[in-house]
This record gives C-alpha cells, sequence and structure tokens, in this order.
C-alpha cells in the first residue's frame, strides 16, 4: 500500500486540492451548503465533482511539498479560492434576509418568526418566504450551472496547487455586498413604501379622530396593504434576482482569474 500512494502520491495531493476548493463551495454556496441538505450528500457531491475535475489535471499535477507546513499552505490557498466564490452568493442571498426582517417589523408582524436551518437562527417568516422565491427564481435561470461553471473556470486559470492568491478578493466581496443591499432594497421597496404611506395615513386620521382605535385598525391595515403589495411585486424580484446574480457571479469570477474585474 505504501508503495502504491508513493507511486501516485502527487496525483492524491491533485485530488486532495482539487477537493479542497469544490468542498468549500458547496459547504458555503446556498444551494449547495443550505443545512436543509444532509451533511452526507453534501460531501459525496464534493467528492463526486472532485473525481470529475481531477483527471482533467493530471498533466499539472504538482510535486508533494516536503513538510506539512507547505501542504497546508496549498490547502489554505485552494480553500480561499472557493469559499471566495460561495461567499459570493451566499452574501447576495443575506440582502433579502435583511428585507423580510424588515417587512416584518413594519407590517407588525415580526412576532410570526421561524426556525431557519441555513442561518441557525429565528427569522420573519417573510423572510423565509423571500429565501424560498430567490432560491427558486435562482434555480430557473440556471445559477446554479453559473456557479459551477465559474468554479471550472478557475480551474483553468488558476490550476490546483498555485503558488499566489488573487490580490482583489476583499474589494469584491465588498462589491458583492453592496450588490445584495441594493438587491434587497429593490425586492422590499414596494412594500415598504406601501406600508410607510399607510402608517401616514392612519396618522393623520387618528390627529382627526381619537376615538379610533388606531392600534387595532392599523395592524390589520397594514397587514392587508402588506400582503397585497407583496403579492404584487412578487413577479418584480424575478428579474432583480436575475440581473444581479449574473453581476455578482462574474464579478467573483473575474476577480479570482485575472485579479481584479476586467474594466
Amino acid at each position: 500500500m505504501s508503495a502504491l500512494i508513493e507511486l501516485y502520491r502527487d496525483q492524491l495531493l491533485l485530488f486532495v486540492l482539487v477537493l479542497t476548493r469544490i468542498s468549500t463551495l458547496v459547504m458555503t454556496a446556498p444551494i449547495f451548503g443550505s443545512r436543509n441538505v444532509p451533511i452526507r450528500v453534501r460531501a459525496f457531491l464534493a467528492i463526486g465533482f472532485a473525481l470529475i475535475v481531477t483527471p482533467i489535471h493530471f498533466d499539472a499535477a504538482r510535486e508533494m511539498p516536503d513538510d506539512l507546513v507547505n501542504l497546508a499552505v496549498l490547502v489554505a490557498r485552494e480553500a480561499v479560492l472557493g469559499l471566495a466564490l460561495g461567499l459570493a452568493v451566499m452574501i447576495l442571498f443575506t440582502g433579502l434576509h435583511l428585507t423580510g426582517q424588515v417587512i416584518g417589523q413594519m407590517s407588525g408582524m415580526a412576532l410570526a418568526d421561524t426556525y431557519d436551518p441555513t442561518f441557525d437562527t429565528s427569522v420573519p417568516v417573510f423572510t423565509q418566504l423571500l429565501d424560498a422565491i430567490t432560491l427558486s427564481v435562482f434555480i430557473a435561470i440556471g445559477g446554479h450551472r453559473q456557479v459551477m461553471a465559474a468554479l471550472l473556470d478557475t480551474f483553468r486559470w488558476r490550476p490546483p496547487g498555485v503558488r499566489d492568491l488573487p490580490t482583489n478578493v476583499v474589494d469584491t466581496l465588498t462589491e458583492v455586498t453592496s450588490e445584495s443591499f441594493i438587491v434587497g432594497i429593490r425586492a422590499g421597496a414596494p412594500v415598504m413604501v406601501a406600508l410607510f404611506l399607510a402608517v401616514l395615513i392612519l396618522g393623520l386620521i387618528s390627529r382627526t379622530l381619537p376615538q379610533l382605535n388606531v392600534i387595532a385598525v392599523g395592524f390589520s391595515l397594514n397587514s392587508m396593504v402588506m400582503m397585497v403589495t407583496l403579492a404584487a411585486s412578487m413577479s418584480a424580484l424575478a428579474w432583480v434576482v436575475q440581473d444581479h446574480a449574473d453581476t455578482v457571479i462574474a464579478t467573483i469570477r473575474d476577480a479570482i482569474i485575472f485579479d481584479e474585474p476586467p474594466t
């Protein structure tokens, strides 16, 4: 067995590096890394992808490092590349989580919280709704295929065992964070504007009719306005997610491949 390992040690190292880059993406990207997906399924998925990709790069197999420190450095670099791509997609989805919390607070229905296994916390039910819609739209537009295509592009331009790292990853993730907030604002703007106008109208009515129970009427009115506006603006969410998802995936891919987004 030791002789066999000695014979194929470079290929074994290559498989470990490829598996590291793929597994960090699989464990963090919303589609593959959701906690609703069993850990064994994610592990088999990462191993399956690694078995497909590794033979393509056998010619680029590098020599085994002399010590564990150099091996750990190589593995850490591969982990950073996969983690950056997975985090970029996760950050995009996070903006809609914030939108759901704002809608829940403004509509007075923040008490209807549910447990979100993705972030291991309780979130408003509207956050779960927006997350499910966004994930469905992301899959419908082929976002999962775009993520895997971006991952394969990183293997093409930065083969396993690369000695350097992209220098612009942090700045790119910051740009992705701003895109996430833009998605959240665009998705929740109709509901938040409608709720703001409803609260403003109730305030004016309460000044003219002090005997009116504003709390009881306001809760019912806000709930009705929120549901109607959310249902009317739901279709526009697909266009918002599609526009920004393509931008985010392309931005982080270009940052990993070219060190900076091309102008």
